[in-house]
């Protein structure tokens, strides 16, 4: 099917991603130089940004990977030193609703009907979400005594910057910086500078520098060998991530039998087929883009299922690896759990072609617990319910499944050191998951999969369960204090088992922030239309 997207026209951190192992984003604010309220010298620096072919778009991208035979996300899992990597350097763009307001004079022109990104991501998981104020990061919350009202506070935009290597991350940011008038010391205030550098987040995905210890684990291909861990492509709980992403029609290649179906691309892409906000036509090709930092307590997660893998039965392996899979979803080879329920060894490394067992089934024959992260996110055939209980089939019954995002995070901080378990928490080195996905809507998208899904302890109803299934054991939180403690449903052999979370220490959700990424054609037109 030829595309509706033309990947020239998109920034390729939407799709097909960019090609990076160290990545910077800068959180900026306009500066309005002429006191105009039009931002002019912004917009004049922002348009020879983009007629100098600085944004990097989804096309280049394609040709990058394609030369490396990664297209396949799933594919591109080894280690690579720094002094192989080919060099692509990468430039990308997007807007929280307070600069899209700015660069417009008023929100009302984007007229997307997304209040969720007017509003702001603290608005929302604040106001009507999980989140709690004290538990965010200073740099994603208001200053202590700031008016409800006022959201100068907010960051109007942020640059996202990619490189194979850190010396040309610094390079390209440096690069970046001069096209805006930004002083190399960023906190200088130059007087000449469009915009002003208010954070910046660094991330890079694990083994960057080629440096690490890694584990010998059992090679797929013949488990009684042993080789060399990737880290490239897992977090740092030690999971694949990134495996199950959303095929769009025209852009990725057509899912094999068994996947599930290709997508429309209005789903992640403004104004195409399947969008049904009502968007002006300029937005055409944009994406609303979720960034959310994310800290994972790597010591915390393992005690917890090392601990209480040992009362069980069937998940007492001395490690707690098999609980932590079930938890997941998949093993940390990638091996979904509904199809390798027992054993860690890759049989299915990656594998996207599979249902799990539908809820009205025998509750003990069901492989994959009901609340495992990968369900709560995607949860395939979960979603669809015969009129005589037997088996549904996602093939068919795809149509009506919106609720998709493109995920598009990068781990940050250091690996963990051997005897690091022994120093308080306090003292141990923050490291987890920017966590940062493109979809059409905020609220049909991230907001729904965190609040309604992933939150929920019923979720996909409980009929035929001795237990509520509960919640998820990675990114739910609770809505409100009130809220019993998070739980997680599985069957420990036949005996159902409820285990208490205890609020999912090993998770701190620490903030972020809501973005549109216009396509190119806007980027060169109506966001700087005021120039011509």
């Amino acid at each position: 099917m030829p595309s509706e997207v033309d990947p020239a026209n998109i920034q390729g951190s939407i799709w097909p991603r960019l090609p990076r192992y160290y990545e910077s984003f800068l959180f900026f604010k306009m500066k309005d130089l002429d006191d105009d309220d039009y931002y002019t010298a912004f917009k004049e620096h922002l348009k020879r940004l983009v007629d100098d072919g600085k944004i990097t778009t989804g096309s280049k991208c394609k040709e990058y990977f394609e030369r490396h035979d990664g297209v396949n996300e799933a594919r591109e899992r080894v280690d690579t030193r720094p002094e192989d990597r080919e060099t692509f350097n990468a430039i990308n763009i997007t807007f929280s609703g307070k600069g899209m307001n700015r660069l417009l004079g008023g929100y009302d022109s984007l007229k997307t009907q997304d209040k969720l990104h007017e509003k702001g991501m603290y608005q929302d998981m604040v106001n009507e979400g999980p989140d709690e104020t004290e538990s965010l990061a200073p740099e994603y919350r208001p200053p202590p005594n700031w008016s409800a009202k006022n959201d100068d506070w907010r960051c109007d935009g942020m640059f996202i910057v990619g490189a194979q290597r850190e010396d040309e991350l610094e390079a390209t940011v440096k690069d970046l910086k001069s096209y805006f008038h930004i002083a190399e010391d960023h906190t200088v205030d130059a007087k000449e500078a469009s915009a002003q550098i208010t954070l910046i987040k660094k991330g890079h995905v694990r083994n960057a520098d080629g440096k690490a210890q890694r584990r010998l684990i059992p090679d797929e291909k013949d488990p009684s060998k042993k080789r060399l861990e990737n880290l490239r492509g897992k977090e740092h709980f030690g999971f694949e991530d990134h495996i199950s992403q959303p095929s769009i029609e025209g852009l990725d290649p057509p899912p094999k039998e068994g996947e599930p179906p290709a997508i429309p691309p209005g789903l992640i892409f403004l104004k195409r087929r399947g969008d049904n906000t009502t968007s002006p036509d300029w937005a055409k090709d944009g994406s609303m883009l979720v960034f959310r930092e994310i800290e994972e307590k790597v010591h915390d997660f393992n005690d917890f299922v090392k601990s209480e893998s040992a009362k069980m039965d069937t998940f007492n392996d001395g490690t707690g690896e098999k609980l932590a899979a079930h938890m997941i979803g998949r093993w940390k080879n990638g091996s979904p759990v509904e199809l390798d329920s027992e054993n860690s060894v890759a049989q299915h490394p990656f594998a996207n072609n599979f249902e799990y067992k539908n809820k009205y089934s025998n509750p003990r024959e069901i492989k994959c617990p009901i609340a495992a992260h990968i369900r709560k996110m995607r949860p395939r055939a979960d979603l669809y319910i015969s009129k005589d209980g037997g088996e549904v089939s996602a093939q068919t019954n795809y149509w009506n499944n919106t609720n998709l995002i493109l995920r598009r995070s990068v781990t940050f901080g250091p690996e963990v050191q051997p005897g690091e378990e022994k120093l308080k928490p306090s003292e141990r080195p923050k490291r987890g998951i920017y966590f940062m996905c493109y979809q059409g809507d905020f609220r049909n998208g991230f907001n729904f999969l965190t609040s309604r899904w992933a939150s929920n302890q019923v979720f996909s109803g409980k009929q035929g369960w001795e237990m509520v299934p509960g919640q998820d054991p990675i990114v739910s939180q609770r809505n409100l204090s009130q809220h019993p403690e998070p739980t997680f449903g599985i069957y420990d052999g036949d005996k159902p088992n409820v285990l208490k979370m205890g609020y999912l220490p090993w998770i701190d959700q620490r903030g972020g922030e809501y973005f549109f990424t216009p396509s190119i054609e806007a980027l060169r037109g109506k966001l700087v239309a005021e120039l011509e």
